[in-house]
């Protein structure tokens, strides 16, 4: 019985155990379903909350929305920071951090508004969905803002075109009326003339027919022996000129036969200056000659080969242009080179008009086309005769023995002799004629002479070259 006892006992302390840990379960169970219950009710409330921020779809793709977020910021500190940006871009102003995105906006589509209502009919906006698009609208703003700089170009080049016709009919203005002023003295000598044949005729008309005669006869006579004496001066002249003219021919002919005639532009190309060094790498070199020689910036030489015959055309290998002077020695930079035939010490250094002893002579004639559009300026010969002098040359009225170069631009345009329907319609015609004659006989008569005298002649381009100012030339 005892036994029992005992194992009634443990089965009671079994149950009671039971019972226990069943009701703490149950108590833990109620405790944990209340505790999951706040926790779905409160996980329900955060979806709700999270779904105010974005949709399910933007939360798994808030990476490709909005793109890396800044460290420290959360993915919507981000965007705000981004949209403050954007305030900042278009508004040019600080954003003020307690302002909602919605009053930014609005401020911005206001400005934009303003914006558009300032410029009037300056602007032509482009339209999205919620107004005005902003960079298309600057883009069209651009276009017209091009188009209206390139019409102010076109018209300042027009502008400009008129001022040059202007300032070129103007200069023609003045020929014209220095020529008018010329003529009007030319008819008042006339003018004078004929008062003064009228005076005699009326002293004569006032005389005796006896003495009218007596005196028209001596006149006669005297001018009858005046034009003998002058026609056998005219004639012995021609026959001397003639003469000394032959006796020239076959004493050149008879040197030729003998020696060929000297190249007579060799003196175009005497060394100027020497090259004390050359820097290929900044293209720069150093000469002989400075202040004390008459050097000044911005002159040029033309670098000829020491070995090389003399180029015809004058044209070197190369043009330099002294940028710095000291008393003897002056630094030049290398306006054109060639890498095949680069500069080397021995070469040739020279300049036409400069030279650090003497002046050079030079006579200018024809006519220049300075610009190079086909059409010579009226100005042309007076500007190559003011860079003569500039460069330190003197100038000459007539070719003579002493004359060193001789400049001559394009021949004159000789003109079409005039019908008697070309004169009709304009008298002055002839008279342009004869003028368009004369010029153009000069212009051989100058040509004559100096090749009579062995005087060098060069064209413009020539011109340039043996100034080693061809490139500079070209680009002004």
């Amino acid at each position: 019985m005892a036994v029992r006892a005992g194992q009634s006992n443990a089965m009671k302390i079994a149950l009671v155990t039971f019972v226990v840990l069943f009701l703490i379960a149950a108590t833990l169970a109620v405790i944990f379903y209340l505790q999951a219950e706040e926790y779905q009710g409160a996980e329900a409330a955060a979806r709700a909350d999270l779904a105010k921020f974005a949709t399910p779809a933007e939360q798994n793709a808030v990476g490709r929305i909005v793109g890396k977020s800044e460290s420290g910021k959360s993915y919507l500190g981000t965007m705000n920071a981004l949209f403050n940006q954007l305030v900042r871009t278009i508004l040019g102003i600080e954003p003020d951090e307690n302002t909602p995105a919605t009053v930014k906006l609005n401020l911005i589509a206001m400005k934009i508004t303003e914006l558009q209502e300032s410029l009037g009919a300056d602007l032509s906006p482009a339209y999205g969905p919620n107004g005005i698009a902003l960079l298309q609208a600057i883009a069209n703003l651009k276009k017209t803002l091009d188009l209206t700089r390139q019409e102010m170009e076109t018209l300042r080049q027009q502008y400009q075109q008129l001022q040059n016709d202007f300032t070129m009919a103007s200069q023609q203005a003045l020929i014209r009326e220095e020529k008018l002023r010329q003529e009007a003295l030319l008819y008042q000598q006339n003018a004078n003339e004929i008062q003064s044949r009228y005076d005699e005729l009326k002293k004569m008309i006032e005389m005796t027919a006896d003495q009218q005669i007596q005196t028209l006869r001596s006149r006669l006579e005297e001018e009858q022996a005046k034009l003998r004496q002058k026609q056998l001066e005219v004639t012995e002249l021609q026959e001397k000129l003639q003469q000394t003219e032959t006796a020239l021919r076959t004493a050149m002919e008879k040197i030729e036969g003998i020696k060929p005639r000297p190249n007579v532009a060799a003196a175009a190309f005497k060394p100027d200056a020497k090259i004390l060094q050359i820097d290929f790498q900044n293209g720069v070199l150093y000469l002989n000659v400075g202040m004390e020689d008459h050097v000044y910036r911005g002159l040029t030489f033309a670098v000829y080969d020491r070995n090389a015959p003399l180029p015809e055309d004058g044209q070197g290998k190369a043009e330099i242009e002294v940028f710095q002077v000291s008393p003897n020695v002056s630094a030049a930079r290398i306006l054109r080179s060639s890498v095949k035939n680069p500069i080397v010490l021995d070469d040739i250094v020279a300049n036409l008009i400069w030279d650090a002893k003497t002046s050079n002579r030079f006579y200018i004639a024809g006519e220049f086309d300075i610009n190079g559009d086909g059409t010579p300026e009226t100005d042309g010969a007076e500007r190559i005769r003011e860079m003569i002098l500039r460069w330190g040359g003197t100038l000459e009225d007539e070719i003579t023995v002493n004359t060193d170069f001789v400049v001559m631009g394009d021949s004159p345009r000789r003109l079409p002799k005039p019908t008697q329907a070309e004169l009709e319609l304009n008298p002055a015609a002839q008279q342009r004629y004869e003028e368009a004659q004369a010029h153009a006989a000069q212009y051989d008569a100058v040509l004559q002479k100096a090749e009579l005298l062995s005087v060098p002649v060069f064209n413009l381009k020539q011109f340039y070259y043996l100034l080693g100012y061809e490139t500079l030339a070209s680009k002004n």
